[in-house]
């Protein structure tokens, strides 16, 4: 997306280091500004790499106010007695406990993006997420087992490895439970594997349709993976959700998830898939096939591209250079998927400084960076209690199902495997733009979140509207404000506040409009 800007309009600051906070956090501010030109952006970036460094007491400190997050992360051995025990299953409310978990997951990575100093590690979290695609959309989906599933989905895939490295992250995300249940793994069998899995592990996790792969390829992944199902509590099956596993069967775990070989469901035989091939025999030979089918599909060059084409639209232009992809796909084929030396290269890549003024913030993103700005934390002053269930437990605030929702862009949310697009013309539209403009008094007004500190954005007082409309802009666009923008707000003020507006009669609500209309700006939208 080219900017182009009228005379009077605020552009994009050509400061290089406010590029590089706007591109790799979710949204500068003039804090993060002043502390990263103290420490010098390089060692900044560098910092931001090695992310374990970096403490997230601030972020830990504020989760561990609340139970709900307790649920974070647990596996289906830890939710599944919380729904015996507490769901009225005559009801139908079995379920509720692994709904709740996903949707304090979304909650939890809305208040990281936020709020966490490792923001380079939350944008690549997000990246990942979107590459390797399972949604926590609620039961509904997939009889209900998705969910059980994507808390553990995202620590042990992609949290784990969202800065270490590729191929490392593409054999686990292959055998996860998640992964299994979300690309119909369960319902592959023997005489009628289902190629859901092998279809999006070449077009969308690796090598791309531009390397030519044919639907022989697609049958063979299907084939190798076609024993693969997943292992759920004892007390499951004796609850008849499904038939208990066929004690005349043979099942072989396949560590480190829980995930069996179903030997009477497996093909055996020679696969082959693009220059690939393996003689797979026995079910001990399994693993090993599919581990190193993953490896080869991993060290492809044109999966280097196809990661190199994603990571120049999240950082670049929504269309990279063809130079772009192929420098950043030839250096993520040599580093052998070192996600950390990718991401120095796209960092101190030409195209990268050149496209100041290039991205649009997703809604999602524009949502947190207002949260950012105002320095504020969710509002949980109005908690409720999880319907259904017998034990009370603290409902999330709405940020997730009322406000991200309406939006479109719910973290973790998309249905599709393919992740949430990229690119500006997925998400321009005037209803996506008023809800965007609503949100903002929103957070001003309080309520999903907490009210903000509004002085906190002019550092000197002044009853001066003009020098209170410059200190606001600058606060939160790290760049000075156009003629013509600053004179349209304080139009907007003096018609609403009269030509003298008074700083002691309505100092909060002249401000409140000020950053409303601030936000409103075409600049701000930017990434």
């Amino acid at each position: 997306m080219k900017s182009t800007w009228v005379e009077g309009a605020t552009p994009p600051s050509k400061d290089l280091v406010a590029h590089i906070l706007q591109r790799f956090t979710y949204g500068p501010t003039q804090q993060l500004l002043t502390d990263v030109r103290k420490l010098g952006v390089d060692n900044w970036f560098e910092k931001q790499l090695d992310h374990l460094s970096i403490s997230n007491s601030e972020v830990e400190t504020f989760l561990s106010k609340w139970d709900m997050f307790t649920f974070v992360h647990k596996d289906i051995h830890y939710l599944w007695p919380i729904g015996e025990a507490e769901a009225e299953e005559a009801k139908g409310q079995f379920f509720d406990s692994d709904w709740m978990a996903s949707r304090i997951l979304n909650l939890y990575t809305v208040i990281q993006q936020t709020h966490s100093k490792r923001q380079v590690y939350e944008m690549m979290v997000e990246f990942w997420h979107n590459h390797l695609n399972v949604p926590t959309i609620g039961h509904e989906l997939k009889d209900g087992h998705l969910d059980w599933h994507v808390n553990t989905w995202n620590k042990s895939v992609i949290r784990d490895h969202a800065l270490g490295n590729f191929e490392e992250m593409l054999q686990l995300s292959a055998i996860h439970p998640a992964m299994v249940v979300y690309l119909d793994g369960e319902i592959s069998t023997k005489e009628l594997p289902n190629e859901n899995y092998g279809r999006e592990l070449l077009e969308l996790h690796t090598v791309t349709p531009k390397a030519g792969y044919t639907q022989a390829d697609l049958i063979d992944i299907a084939r190798l993976f076609s024993g693969l199902r997943t292992k759920l509590p004892g007390r499951y099956y004796d609850r008849g959700g499904r038939a208990r596993l066929d004690p005349t069967h043979t099942f072989t775990d396949v560590p480190p998830f829980e995930v069996m070989i179903h030997t009477e469901r497996q093909n055996f035989g020679t696969f082959k898939v693009m220059g690939w091939q393996r003689t797979v025999n026995t079910v001990a030979e399994v693993l090993p096939a599919i581990q190193s089918l993953l490896g080869y599909l991993a060290a492809h060059p044109e999966t280097g591209k196809a990661i190199a084409l994603k990571l120049g639209r999240r950082f670049v232009e929504d269309v990279p250079s063809q130079k772009f992809i192929d420098e950043i796909g030839a250096t993520f084929t040599s580093s052998k998927g070192d996600i950390k030396t990718v991401l120095r290269a796209v960092y101190h890549h030409p195209d990268f400084e050149a496209a100041i003024g290039t991205k649009l913030k997703r809604p999602g993103e524009d949502y947190v960076s207002v949260a950012r700005a105002l320095n504020v934390w969710p509002n949980f002053s109005n908690l409720g209690v999880w319907k259904g269930l017998t034990r009370d437990f603290a409902f999330i605030s709405p940020i997730v199902q009322t406000d991200l929702s309406r939006m479109g862009h719910i973290p973790l949310g998309w249905l599709f495997p393919d992740g949430y697009p990229d690119v500006a013309t997925s998400w321009v539209n005037s209803n996506s733009q008023l809800l965007r403009w609503n949100t903002y008094g929103n957070f001003l007004n309080g309520g999903s979140w907490e009210k903000p500190q509004l002085e906190r954005l002019f550092p000197i007082r002044s009853k001066d509207v003009d020098v209170h409309i410059d200190q606001i802009a600058q606060t939160l666009l790290l760049t000075e404000l156009g003629s013509a923008d600053r004179k349209s707000i304080k139009n907007a003020v003096t018609k609403a506040f009269g030509a003298t507006p008074s700083f002691e009669s309505s100092s909060k609500e002249i401000t409140q409009l000020i950053v409303r209309l601030v936000f409103q700006l075409p600049v701000w939208s930017l990434r």
